[in-house]
C-alpha cells in the first residue's frame, strides 16, 4: 500500500457520549442553547408559569373558569355603572343608544336599497341575470 494514500487512524468516539440518555442529551442541548443566548446578549428565560397545577386542575378547566370570571366581572362592572347612574342619566343614555340604533338601521336600509337597485339593473325581464 502506498504510504501517501494511507488514512490517519481515527480514534473511536467516546463510548460514554454514544450511550447518553435522552435526559442527558436534552440537558446538554439546553446548556448549549443557554450559552448561545448569553453570547448573543439575551437574558435568562423566565420559567413557565402554570397556575393550574397549583390549583390541582387541568389547563383547559383553568382557562375556562378564568374566562367565566372575566365575563362575570364585566357584568358586575356594568351593573355597578347602571346602579350608580341617576334616573336622568339613564334616560339620556337610553336615548343616545336608541339614536345610534336608528342611525345604524337607516344605514342598513340605504345599503339594502342600493343592492336591490343593482340587482334590478342586472336582471332581465325573465328574472335571470343578463349575460
Amino acid at each position: 500500500m502506498n504510504a501517501g494514500f494511507a488514512r490517519p487512524y481515527k480514534t473511536p468516539p467516546n463510548v460514554g457520549e454514544l450511550l447518553m440518555t435522552t435526559l442527558q442529551r436534552r440537558e446538554k442541548a439546553r446548556l448549549r442553547s443557554e450559552r448561545w443566548r448569553r453570547a448573543h446578549g439575551i437574558g435568562p428565560r423566565k420559567p413557565a408559569q402554570r397556575p393550574w397545577l397549583a390549583l390541582g386542575i387541568s389547563r383547559s378547566t383553568y382557562y375556562r373558569r378564568r374566562a367565566q370570571q372575566l365575563v362575570l366581572a364585566k357584568a358586575r362592572q356594568d351593573v355597578a355603572m347602571v346602579v350608580s347612574l341617576s334616573a336622568k342619566q339613564l334616560v339620556l343614555r337610553a336615548t343616545y343608544l336608541a339614536d345610534r340604533l336608528a342611525a345604524d338601521l337607516m344605514r342598513c336600509v340605504l345599503a339594502n336599497a342600493a343592492m336591490a337597485r343593482e340587482l334590478g339593473n342586472s336582471l332581465g325581464t325573465n328574472g335571470h341575470f343578463k349575460a
